[in-house]
This record gives C-alpha cells, structure tokens and sequence, in this order.
C-alpha cells in the first residue's frame, strides 16, 4: 500500500481512497446529491454512493481521457445506476437545483473562482461547496465572501510531504476585514488547527525567498513591494504568536 492511500472494503470490492479525498468526503452531508467537478478517476463519487453517503452523484471533467478512466472504476465497483458521467466544462453540466453539493478539488484557487463565476444559475441553488484549492487560498476566500457565501468549515491535511487547505462554504453573510486572516484562513486561525503553525513556517518562507530576489532589484517599485512584504510577514508572524 503505497503512503497516504487508505483501503475500505464495502460490498465485495476494495475503493481506494487518498486521505485528501477521504477528508473532502468527511464534509459531504449524509444524503446529498453531489457532484464532482474535475472527477479524475472518480474514485470520489464511487466512495460516496458505495459508502451510502450519498443516493446518487455526478461525475464531470473536461476531458474525455479522465471520464473513461472513472467509468471503469464505476463500472468494476458496480455503481453505474448511481453515478452519471458528464463531459463538459466545470458548472455548465449541471442543471440549476440538480445537485446539493459541489466538490471542485486540485485546481488553482483562481481556476476554481473562474468556474464558479462562469455558471451563477448552478452555484446559486448549491447548498454547500466544498474546495480544495492547490494555490491563491486568498483570492478564492475573497470571492466567496464577496459573493454570499460564508466559511462554514476549513481544514489543512498533511500527505506525501504536501499541505492541502480545504474549505467548505455555504450560503451566507460574513466579513472579514484582517487580510492575514483571508490568507491563513479564518476558520484555521480561530481553531488554532494542529497544522497551522507548518502552514505559517511554509507562508514565511515563500515570502522570505522573494524579499530575498527583491534585494537584488535597484527598482523602485521592488524597494516599495518589499516593504509590503515585510509589514505582511509582520502580521503573519503576530498571528503565529498566538498560536
């Protein structure tokens, strides 16, 4: 068993399951419909239907390649009745009202907002949303909250070496005014999660090798970013104080 997978066994067949995909499987509600956006192998929604935690699910990529290889693994585990495959681009296969849930994971933060932005009729009717951005954790918070959503749950998980963020949003109002709280993630900090501290030290280190080619500029405008810089890596580092 390679590092990181997890093996359950449920109605005569072995699902496997990363640990990232089992965490973003904890926040699916029991009896949701769901659809998985960017499905890979679908070994998401084959874990969901099989486990009973979800009727039935949608299984979507823009690409034709990671759909087969989804149908096969619903086709060997026997949940062809409860998945439907989709081909298409990120929202635009679904109807409005047609799923509870929605998991978009491993995208860029940036590429998650896009596709949200681009099927408004499909995201409004979403009871939750549940994310998993590989970058710009910030920029994807920012448009959450400024578009009726609030931060209802966060997590961070450790696997193979590399910190993954989660965020589960719903419907709602919230206002987060401290821009270090938009980038370490509000819900993190207010749980002080167990894994916070590794994700500040990465945060810091990120910003510490730019100040460091920033200092190689005689530009002005690399003198002025570098200010910034460090007054951001001043806040950052009063938050890890609390921790």
């Amino acid at each position: 068993m390679g590092t990181g997978e997890l093996w359950e066994y449920e109605v005569g067949t072995m699902i496997k399951l990363s640990n990232r995909l089992k965490l973003l499987a904890s926040y699916v509600p029991q009896e949701s419909i769901v659809a998985d956006i960017g499905t890979d192998h679908g070994y998401l929604p084959v874990y969901l239907v099989l486990k009973g935690i979800c009727p039935r699910a949608v299984a979507a990529d823009i690409n034709q390649g990671p759909l087969e290889a989804a149908r096969s693994n619903i086709l060997e585990h026997k949940a062809s009745g409860l998945i439907e495959l989709r081909l298409g681009n990120g929202l635009e296969v679904l109807q409005p009202g047609e799923v509870e849930t929605i998991i978009i994971a491993g995208m860029g933060g940036g590429t998650i907002r896009d596709i949200l932005t681009a099927s408004p009729e499909v995201a409004g009717t979403v009871k939750r949303l549940i994310l998993q951005p590989m970058a710009d954790e910030m920029e994807l918070r920012q448009y959450l909250l400024k578009s009726g959503w609030t931060l209802r749950e966060e997590d961070l998980l450790l696997e193979d070496g590399r910190l993954y963020v989660v965020m589960v949003a719903e419907r709602g109002h919230e206002r987060v005014e401290n821009p270090v709280l938009l980038e370490l993630g509000p819900r993190l900090v207010e749980k002080k999660h167990p894994l916070l501290g590794l994700f500040i030290a990465k945060r810091k280190e990120k910003y510490h090798k730019i100040l460091a080619g920033l200092a190689q500029s005689t530009l002005p405008e690399a003198r002025e970013k570098a200010v910034g810089i460090r007054k951001k890596l001043q806040e950052i580092e009063g938050v890890e104080a609390c921790l």
